[in-house]
């Protein structure tokens, strides 16, 4: 069993060195820098849990985090600790119930040759710990070194637990939220739907269809390879008050035309971090690619483009086929589902059961870009792919040539 606090708080994942041979921009902006490293914890109970006053300790610095008033985190949601957000940066979002904090530091807080994560509760005075790196176990009762102020007659629940060595750009964490094993995989902040929203029309071999109308096993048209069956859907809905509790649930509203050249047709939504095919010269000259694939969220510059906070429920849909390919919603290029860690995040561990059987891959192999899970284009992230539509809007180009639809 993991050790916990507050019967129910765990220490779930940890990113030590987002920098290095592999890279992982936490915050978005276009850098992975030393400050991108983070600290997760997770409620593994059935109930909510106030974590309101729970301090994070290091032997460097102390006391570097305290939960503020009011904090609580309900059952199964995340709560996420970035060292420092960067300019132009954002914290990364998540379901409706995950939270996510600014420490505000401006330098690295974790040591990369091996370190203790320290979670102290006041209120009961205990503490859980993990490790790293082959670090041996600190007493922060003793006071020494960065520990300076810490209660000496706290007692530490548990044993410690030894999170594994990391690799440059990858995460500590556990295989499954709140389980006693661990793994080193691409880092799971808290993350948003990747979908289409409800009445989104997509191209297949009968004409255009709206997403409700669509099931497993119905041919869809794409980019690279004709007609391709639908292996796998999935529904979430979300309420008017859910989405307005979590702003990063709302939906990009792309009017039709919005994209030029006519695109989309009609009326489109897409969730915000849902990808769209950006074509040309510009894009070849940024990434050394002539089309890459950009969150919806980085139009929200381009005029007829706008966050849609509904007064009705809004159901986003996941359409997974056998690889990640392009779709063409309303006319415009965008993704199937990618099983990259934002998506993963999303999808409740029986779906995600599910789809390793379809594919015929471990739960380890979903995540990786090899394979059947390849990204079917560039990814452009962050200020880039926001410079990206700028340089497109002040050129007045289109962010896709027609020409290139279809085929």
């Amino acid at each position: 069993m993991a050790d916990s606090l507050l019967n129910g708080i765990v220490i779930n994942e940890i990113l030590v060195d987002p920098n290095g041979a592999q890279n992982f921009d936490t915050d978005g902006n276009g850098t992975a820098e030393a400050t991108d490293e983070y600290i997760e914890l997770y409620n593994s109970s059935s109930d909510p849990i106030d974590i309101s006053g729970l301090q994070l300790w290091d032997q460097g610095v102390g006391n570097w985090f305290t939960f503020p008033d009011g904090t609580t985190l309900q059952p199964g949601a995340h709560a996420l600790v970035m060292t420092g957000v960067q300019d132009g940066g954002s914290l990364p979002t998540g379901g409706a119930n995950d939270l996510a904090f600014d420490a505000g530091r401006g330098t690295a807080l974790l040591n990369n040759g091996g370190d203790n994560v320290t979670v102290y509760d006041p209120s009961n005075d205990e503490f859980i710990q993990a490790t790293f790196n082959g670090d041996a176990l600190d007493d922060p009762t003793l006071g020494a070194g960065g520990y300076s102020g810490f209660s000496g007659t706290a007692t530490r629940v548990g044993s410690g637990e030894n999170f594994g060595d990391d690799t440059d750009g990858l995460s500590l964490q556990r295989d499954d939220d709140g389980s006693d094993t661990f793994t080193s995989g691409t880092p799971t902040p808290n993350a948003t739907n990747i979908c289409f929203a409800d009445g989104t029309w997509l191209a297949t071999p009968q004409g255009e269809k709206t997403i409700e109308q669509l099931r497993v096993g119905d041919l869809i048209v794409t980019s690279d390879n004709g007609a391709q069956p639908i292996t796998w859907l999935f529904a979430k809905t979300w309420t008017p008050a859910e989405i307005a509790a979590a702003p990063n649930l709302a939906a990009v509203l792309i009017c039709k035309g919005a994209l030029g050249v006519g695109l989309p047709s009609r009326d489109l939504r897409l969730s915000q971090q849902h990808r769209v095919l950006v074509q040309g010269p510009v894009a070849q000259r940024m990434f050394g690619a002539d089309q890459v694939l950009i969150p919806a969220k980085a139009l929200l510059s381009l005029p007829g483009v706008m966050l849609e906070l509904p007064d009705c429920n809004v159901t986003y849909y996941h359409v997974m086929l056998e690889r990640h390919e392009i779709l063409f919603a309303s006319g415009v290029p965008s993704e199937s589902l990618f099983l990259g860690a934002q998506a993963l995040d999303s999808i409740p561990k029986p779906a995600l059961i599910e789809i390793c059987k379809l594919l015929n891959v471990t739960r380890r192999d979903l995540g990786k870009t090899t394979g059947p899970i390849a990204p079917a284009r560039v990814f452009a992230k962050g200020k880039r792919a926001v410079r990206l539509v700028e340089r497109h809007a002040k050129n007045n180009r289109a962010l896709v040539e027609r020409a290139a639809l279809y085929g």
